[in-house]
C-alpha cells in the first residue's frame, strides 16, 4: 500500500526531467546567445551568430502579433545585422560554414513564413531581408565549395 504513492511520486519526477531535457527547455535564450556570441571566436562565433539571427526571426513573428510592428522591424534588421555577421566571421575562418548556413538557411523560411502573416504594408522590408539573407547563404555556398585558391609562388 505504500508503493503506490511512491511510485506515483517516481513516475511525476521522471517526467520533470523528460520535460526540463526538452529541446525547448534547452533552446538558450536571445540575450544568453548574444552573450555567448561576443565572447566567442571562429566558426563558433559565426554559428551562434547564426543561432541567434534564427532565433530573432520568432522575436519578431511575436512582436507583429502584438501589434509592434515598429519593434518587429527593428528585430527584423537586428536578424539581418547577425545574419551577415555570421556569414562574415564563417567565411574568413574557413570553421563551422555548414551549421551557419543551415540556421540562415532556417531564418530565411522561417521570415517568410512569418511575412505571409502580416498586413501587405509590413511585407516589404521582411521581403528584402529574406533576399539578403539569401545572398549571404549563397555567399557561404559558394566560398565551401569553391575551388582552392592557387598561391603565387615567387619565382
Amino acid at each position: 500500500m505504500l508503493l503506490m504513492p511512491m511510485l506515483q511520486n517516481i513516475a511525476v519526477f521522471a517526467g520533470l526531467i523528460l520535460l526540463s531535457a526538452s529541446p525547448l527547455a534547452a533552446q538558450k535564450t536571445v540575450e544568453a546567445l548574444k552573450t555567448e556570441a561576443e565572447h566567442a571566436s571562429g566558426g563558433h562565433q559565426a554559428r551562434l551568430y547564426a543561432e541567434l539571427a534564427q532565433q530573432l526571426v520568432d522575436v519578431a513573428n511575436q512582436q507583429f502579433t502584438d501589434a509592434q510592428a515598429e519593434q518587429g522591424q527593428a528585430t527584423v534588421q537586428e536578424i539581418l545585422k547577425y545574419a551577415t555577421l555570421a556569414r562574415d566571421i564563417s567565411v574568413r575562418s574557413r570553421h563551422k560554414m555548414k551549421e551557419t548556413e543551415i540556421h540562415l538557411r532556417q531564418a530565411e523560411r522561417r521570415l517568410e513564413a512569418v511575412r505571409r502573416t502580416l498586413s501587405v504594408d509590413d511585407r516589404p522590408p521582411l521581403e528584402e531581408v529574406e533576399k539578403q539573407i539569401e545572398k549571404l547563404r549563397k555567399d557561404l555556398l559558394d566560398a565551401m565549395f569553391a575551388p582552392p585558391k592557387k598561391e603565387n609562388k615567387p619565382s
